[in-house]
């Protein structure tokens, strides 16, 4: 099976991507920011929305049928497993056993008669489809510019293209948390079956999936997370190779193992082709949705259960990864938070009224959000 999008050179794939995002973007300031309304950027357009599904669909077959290579990495191995190993895989592996559901889909897509491009596109429908309908749900009265925010976030391409199980097990709890609420028990279970779903595609989802019930049920004020998030990073200085060695032998996920690099001592190990340490700009990125957060629950003292949710669990999650930080490749930890660094942001300014001439200030803000995204794939990384 052949497309159109076979015709791109794989290399250029992502500078495709970014630019059209950023283009988009860059539209929404150019409308946004010479507005002389002082209301709340979001009003109901049926053209917005129309424009919002036309374009989800659009990215979801540029990035499902995508070709299959190794320029996006783990996608070559996704390729391979799904072509080669699924039909006996089950029962035969302990990923399998522990994280059955995404190995069953494989199997079901492969019995069905699906080819890896078809496969892949499944993946994205779902990865992308799990945004939208969570946009949809929480702002949808500007789903454009909610599922902008999505889009050009950080990881978003990365995890779309490249750890495409931990990408769809995220947007589906990030679909969970819309549903998470005492007001409707339907959705209430709802959200705990998503939330298994979740982690049965994925066993680190077990982190934000278990902040987010200790929010829904214990820390309901933000201030009590953002104390925990400030004191984890005195834990990470005083104590973090002793915190990242605790959480391993936790073993809610046996690649953190792996993926956190000590020797035989407990010591974090260096590479020379990984940045680790203390990764001081990660906390700079990881600190912008607790501001909102605290700006928005503390400072301005809005209540609204949904956003408290989503903001608390994204700051426990995110206080765990600053505990780990050393690891070597910690950034996988910290898109355990990072998956719902777009709601954090964009749900005050698309559903609030936070300050006058909030039109113009939202523009500049999503100028800003995908200006970093920008700068973080073209320069930080060349």
């Amino acid at each position: 099976m052949t497309s159109f999008f076979d015709l791109i050179n794989p290399l250029y794939y992502s500078t495709i991507y970014y630019i059209v995002l950023f283009g988009l973007c860059l539209m929404i300031v150019f409308k946004y920011v010479v507005s002389n309304d002082n209301s709340n950027i979001a009003k109901f357009s049926q053209s917005n929305q129309i424009a919002a599904i036309f374009f989800s669909i659009t990215v979801i077959f540029f990035i499902g049928l995508r070709p299959i290579s190794y320029v996006f990495v783990d996608m070559g191995m996704y390729a391979h497993v799904y072509n080669n190993i699924y039909d006996g895989l089950l029962g035969g592996s302990d990923d399998a056993r522990g994280e059955w559901l995404f190995y069953w889909f494989g199997n079901l897509c492969k019995r069905v008669g699906f080819i890896d491009r078809q496969y892949f596109l499944l993946l994205a429908i779902i990865y992308f489809g799990s945004m939208v309908v969570s946009c949809w749900r929480l702002m949808r009265d500007n789903l454009f510019v909610a599922i902008l925010f999505c889009f050009i976030s950080f990881s978003c391409f990365s995890y779309g293209v490249n750890g495409l199980r931990n990408g769809v097990a995220s947007s589906i709890m990030m679909l969970a948390l819309t549903f998470l609420n005492n007001e409707n028990k339907w959705e209430l279970v709802f959200a705990i079956l998503l939330m298994y779903v979740s982690y049965s595609i994925h066993k680190s989802m077990s982190l934000p999936g278990l902040c987010a019930i200790v929010s829904f049920l214990w820390i309901k004020e933000t201030k009590y997370a953002i104390l925990f998030w400030i004191a984890s990073i005195f834990i990470s200085a005083i104590a973090g190779n002793y915190v990242t060695e605790f959480f391993v032998g936790l073993g809610f996920d046996e690649r953190m193992e792996n993926y956190a690099n000590l020797d035989e001592e407990g010591n974090v190990l260096a590479s020379e082709n990984v940045k680790s340490g203390f990764r001081i700009d990660f906390i700079i990125y990881s600190i912008m949705p607790i501001i909102m957060a605290w700006y928005v629950t503390i400072k301005r003292n809005f209540k609204d259960l949904t956003y408290n949710i989503i903001a608390i669990t994204y700051i426990l999650a995110n206080s765990f990864w600053v505990m780990v930080i050393r690891s070597e490749q910690s950034n996988r930890f910290a898109y355990l938070s990072w998956f719902l660094y777009p709601l954090v942001i964009a749900y005050p300014l698309l559903r609030m009224n936070i300050w006058e001439d909030q039109d113009r200030k939202t523009a500049l803000i999503l100028l800003a959000y995908a200006g970093f995204t920008f700068f973080m794939n073209f320069v930080y990384y060349g």
